[in-house]
């Protein structure tokens, strides 16, 4: 069994972070961050484009997010792009 999957399995929000929105949501938790604007500003998104992303209206996070957010986070761009893969760097 992967650490990665143990960490998913054993997080006390439970979720399956399988989809965008259930990342986001995740991420958001994790870093005691409750507006969407402040999360956007990690990542260089909109308020709107990270409303969507939490709505599920935007299905995928672009790279260009994700390696911003990598660069201001603990977390690792392949799992936020994919939900594959270490959860953090």
């Amino acid at each position: 069994m992967k650490k990665s999957y143990n960490l998913i399995t054993n997080l006390s929000f439970g979720y399956t972070l399988k989809t965008t929105a259930e990342r986001v949501e995740y991420m958001m938790k994790t870093l005691r961050i409750e507006g969407q604007t402040e999360f956007g500003l990690l990542c260089g998104a909109s308020r709107s484009t990270v409303n969507q992303w939490l709505s599920g209206r935007i299905k995928n996070i672009d790279p260009r997010y994700a390696f911003k957010l990598e660069e201001n986070s603990p977390f690792n761009a392949k799992w936020i792009i994919l939900g594959e893969g270490k959860i953090k760097k």
